[in-house]
């Protein structure tokens, strides 16, 4: 009979995971750009060695099989210029993304406005909801124009997640 090894999600195992956490949202607060072309180069590697390999499928089954098969060959060619672009290009990448979620918030900012400057009747709602709307499409600006905003801001929740859970892991290993 062959004897299973079952790895075992201890509470060192997490305090490790929570210390590697913090690192990363350390780096990605501190150096957003950076981890984005880190990123940007891994995923475009990635898609370009996956082209690579498409194509020498598509030459494999070509050669032994005599089989034309150029989906493999159009998608291996399309991945390739795919992960260039991804490389090449990550500051449009970023640019994108932050354009896009800044748009969001703003978007969202307007509805609310124009549902809070269509509903008067409660007063002090009124007011609240008027400068919560308001805020939102500044905050929306914000994010829109500031680069690297919405990375450094992902990087200070890690910091936060992480430093929670190794405070929890202290009190934990404190009480039992």
């Amino acid at each position: 009979m062959k004897k299973i090894t079952v790895i075992e999600y201890s509470n060192e195992t997490a305090l490790i995971s929570s210390i590697l956490f913090l690192i990363f949202g350390i780096i990605l607060f501190t150096n957003p750009s950076g981890i984005l072309n880190f990123i940007s180069y891994i995923v475009g590697g990635i898609l370009i060695v996956i082209g690579i390999f498409n194509i020498l499928s598509y030459r494999k089954l070509l050669k032994i099989l005599n089989v034309e098969y150029k989906s493999k060959l159009i998608l291996g060619v399309i991945l390739i210029i795919f992960g260039l672009f991804v490389i090449l290009f990550s500051s449009l990448i970023e640019m994108t993304f932050r354009l896009i979620c800044g748009g969001w918030i703003i978007y969202t900012g307007i509805i609310r406005l124009i549902e809070t400057l269509n509903d008067k009747e409660n007063k002090i709602s009124f007011i609240s909801r008027l400068i919560i709307s308001i805020l939102l499409i500044i905050c929306g600006f914000y994010v829109a124009l500031k680069t690297n905003l919405i990375f450094s801001t992902i990087g200070l929740f890690i910091i936060i997640y992480a430093i929670l859970d190794i405070v929890g892991y202290i009190f934990y290993k404190k009480k039992f």
